[in-house]
């Protein structure tokens, strides 16, 4: 949209610059034709210079957009890794302290397991791993955000998908 809006300043732009050459001004002590022109030019000029530094700021972000894909899937890799190590950990401690905790059921997700039992909270490898597992949800969270908002200044560039 910046990028149509920018075309159609510059055409105005020139197209009073070609009517204040076309029309010269007659007297210097009237407002007419050739000082109307003179203006609008530069409105026009302005206008298209703070659309370019527009385009020019909101373009390095959009260009980003194909590393965040590869981020999410990072850190979705990572806390596949993380909760692999927790399920370890915890399968450990359930033959561990089986006789105690013979009822319980081994299909549930080993997060909810490790919340369950103070005792391994209180270990501080599965809490380590805790705090930088919800620190990998929160960080995928606000590069979804992120993605959202380039396909908002993608819209606004260049009404682009």
């Amino acid at each position: 949209m910046l990028i149509l809006i920018l075309g159609l300043m510059l055409i105005a732009f020139v197209t009073f610059l070609v009517l204040r050459v076309k029309y010269p001004s007659r007297s210097s002590y009237e407002f007419d034709v050739h000082d109307f022109f003179t203006y609008m030019s530069w409105v026009f000029g302005i206008i298209s210079l703070v659309i370019i530094i527009a385009i020019c700021y909101l373009t390095p972000q959009v260009a980003t957009e194909s590393v965040i894909d590869s981020k999410i899937a990072m850190y979705q890799e990572e806390n596949a890794n993380i909760e692999q190590d927790i399920d370890k950990i915890v399968q450990e401690y359930l033959v561990h302290e089986h006789d105690t905790f013979a009822d319980l059921k081994t299909e549930e997700s080993s997060i909810t397991l490790v919340t369950l039992f103070p005792e391994l909270k209180s270990d501080t490898l599965v809490q380590q791993q805790l705090e930088i597992y919800v620190a990998n949800n929160a960080k995928i969270k606000d590069l979804r955000e992120e993605k959202i908002e380039l396909a908002e200044i993608r819209l606004l560039l260049y009404f682009g998908r």
